[in-house]
Order: C-alpha cells, then structure tokens, then sequence
C-alpha cells in the first residue's frame, strides 16, 4: 500500500523513509497538495522496466515454457564448472 507524504516531512524524515522504502514501502510525495514523486526500491523499479519491455517479457515467458519443457542447459553443462558455493 502506498503512503501519501507531504514534502516537509520528507525533509524532516528523509533517513527513517529511504529505510521503509527499502523494506518494501511506497510514498507518493505531495507539494502543494498535489502529488509530484514516487518513492520506491530500485527493485520495484527495475520489475517495472522489465514489465515495460515487451520483447523481453516475451523472452522470460519463452524462457519458462522452455524450463518446464526440460528443454535447457545446466549451468555445469554450460560453463564446465559447477556452480560457486554460496553458503561459505
């Protein structure tokens, strides 16, 4: 859910918000009693340019037919090498 936020206060709150907006919450920023900005993730962000491109939502939605087809390759297969552990 969107919060609505005045200018002043994000002035005055700047640091406690980028940490809400980074946990997941959204802010329309009003001046002057009209709405000038939104704040949001860069996450939310770049979804929203992946959904704005046509050709490569069509790319992903080919791409998840293809996994669940078992038609692609593994990355071991791919690369010749297994993948990195993370968990060290």
């Amino acid at each position: 859910m969107d919060k609505i936020i005045g200018i002043s206060e994000l002035r005055n709150s700047i640091s406690s918000i980028i940490k809400k907006v980074y946990q997941g919450s959204r802010y329309i920023i009003i001046q002057r009693s009209k709405p000038s900005a939104v704040l949001l993730s860069p996450e939310e962000v770049e979804t929203l340019e992946v959904m704005a491109d046509k050709d490569l939502l069509e790319d992903i939605k080919k791409a998840k037919e293809d996994i669940l087809k078992g038609e692609f390759i593994s990355y071991e297969d791919f690369f010749g090498k297994k993948l990195p552990d993370k968990s060290k």
